[in-house]
């Protein structure tokens, strides 16, 4: 919004040119017209849209994912870095601090919990012959409350089938199931599914077409991101270490893997005989409270002001980890989330470019601990600086700066209004150049892993904007200089337009019938 002293200057200007215009002689031009239209005929959401660049969002880009910032792990000096610079900015386009005890920023407690991956082992075989494996070379390990496990090794099956009907009871065994080329939230999934069965840990099979050095990848990237403690431990390892692993227990790896692949399941489990897996993971624990950052722009309608759209985008990353094959070990994060924190900071200076505020209020919500189990988004969702119940929808950006430039995936548009609305938007402004896509695997279930699920479990109608997946994710190649910065200043652009239409319609955003219900479900069944 602009300062009154900038509309009291433009006014006296246009008292002025009349008075200069009166004074002339009658063979002079006419006067100009001036038409005096009240502001709410100047307000114009297109011509603010408009102050969003390609060149600005690189900007704020490029010093969040800075090595300076340290890949913005949580907690970490670079964290603290960068919500210096994210409350600065707000500060510049004139949002009130929304944080606490009026500042920006809000905190909240955090205990780091880090495997000590130089005190991890895995070893299996009999006690005398016991074979050790090597961290980041042959597993990696998802950590758990139980730092230190040791049981008899079980197959049992593909992940998949093992999701769908786990066996009943592998009490104080170590339980191995095989992944797809292609694997994520069912890791998850099925370490609490073994906990479930009473298993004492999980050994996760990598495909047999995926490479060795996969697992060195993984491992970096578990170890970066902190991953919330599991309820048993799991190990990740190759085809090649588990076939030597099951060899070792006189067991097939092929002949077992290949019956699943038949029409006939010949058996639910295998118990490997003889072979004994022992899982050390200790950890590391640090005391911090990272923080969030919170910032206002107030609406100016007297009732709706105090209703609110939130706008959300998680400034975390995942630090520093394993280097990469050119020796990188700096996770910058320039798509996740820089892209989608960039926009908050846009957005902010595209409404302080308007003559007025919306009808509502706008919160600007930048949190941490995303990439550690989206806990400063659940922080604020318990100790919310504006009443919860007056939040009326949640934006969310997360990677907003690859893939196709002309598509834009708009996750949960099947749930509320919010689909149909961001939808006529794109269509309205051919500008924008954008295509709002659905969701490309819902299998992923991407509904339920970013920041506005701690809103949707407040009942809050919710959407998410990303541009999905990459080569580079959680990778130190996510760097700056892959961003389609024109793509993220247009959908920058997009999410300034939406924000606005919702906070101007005095109707509040609204779930389908029934899927409110249908997301309650599907959370029940969540791992997070």
């Amino acid at each position: 919004m602009l300062p009154a002293h900038r509309w009291t200057s433009r006014y006296l200007l246009i008292v002025a040119v009349m008075a200069v215009g009166s004074a002339c002689s009658s063979s002079a031009p006419p006067e100009p017209v001036v038409d005096l239209m009240p502001m709410e005929a100047r307000v114009v959401p297109e011509v603010a849209a408009a102050t969003i660049t390609a060149a600005d969002m690189l900007a704020h880009i490029s010093y969040l994912a800075s090595d300076e910032l340290g890949g913005r792990d949580t907690p970490s000096p670079g964290l603290e870095l960068a919500a210096a610079y994210l409350a600065e900015a707000f500060r510049t386009a004139g949002l009130e601090p929304a944080g606490d005890e009026g500042d920006y920023v809000q905190r909240w407690a955090y205990e780091k919990k880090s495997l000590l991956t130089s005190e991890s082992m895995v070893a299996y075989g009999e006690t005398d012959e016991r074979v050790e494996l090597e961290y980041a070379s042959d597993f990696f390990i998802i950590p758990a409350h139980a730092t230190a496990v040791r049981g008899s090794l079980t197959y049992a099956g593909p992940i998949g089938a093992f999701l769908d009907s786990p066996p009943g009871d592998l009490a104080g065994r170590v339980v191995a199931v095989t992944t797809p080329p292609s694997v994520g939230m069912e890791m998850l999934g099925a370490i609490r599914a073994a906990a479930d069965a009473g298993a004492a840990g999980l050994l996760i099979i990598l495909n047999r077409a995926l490479p060795p050095d996969v697992v060195g990848m993984v491992a970096g990237q578990v170890t970066a991101a902190g991953l919330p403690l599991q309820p048993v431990p799991a190990v990740g390892v190759s085809y090649g270490v588990a076939a030597e692993m099951f060899s070792a227990g006189a067991a097939d790896l092929d002949r077992l893997v290949s019956s699943w692949e038949g029409e006939t399941v010949e058996f639910s489990t295998a118990p490997i005989g003889g072979v004994e897996v022992s899982i050390v993971a200790p950890l590391d624990r640090e005391a911090s409270t990272p923080p969030n950052v919170v910032a206002l722009l107030r609406g100016r309608d007297p009732k709706l002001a105090h209703t609110y759209v939130v706008l959300s985008a998680h400034f975390d990353h995942v630090g520093i980890g394993e280097p990469d094959a050119a020796g990188d070990s700096i996770y910058n994060g320039a798509d996740d989330d820089a892209s989608g924190t960039s926009v908050l900071l846009e957005v902010a200076e595209a409404f302080q470019s308007m003559p007025q505020p919306p009808s509502r209020s706008v919160l600007f919500l930048a949190v941490s601990g995303e990439e550690k189990g989206l806990l400063g988004s659940g922080h604020y969702a318990s100790h919310p600086t504006v009443p919860i119940e007056a939040i009326v929808a949640n934006i969310n950006l997360d990677m907003v700066g690859r893939n196709a430039p002309d598509t834009v995936i708009a996750i949960g548009q099947e749930y509320s209004t919010l689909g149909p609305l961001v939808e006529r938007i794109a269509a309205e402004h051919l500008d924008l150049g954008l295509t709002v896509a659905p969701d490309p695997d819902p299998t992923e279930q991407a509904f339920f892993r970013s920041d506005h699920l701690m809103f949707v479990k407040q009942d809050i109608p919710a959407i998410f904007l990303t541009t999905w997946d990459h080569d580079d994710y959680h990778m130190p190649s996510d760097e700056a200089s892959e961003i389609d910065a024109d793509k993220a200043a247009r959908i920058a652009r997009l999410t300034f337009l939406l924000t606005w239409e919702i906070a101007e319609d005095p109707r509040a955003p609204d779930w389908n019938e029934g899927a409110l219900d249908e997301v309650r479900e599907i959370l029940a069944d969540s791992p997070i």
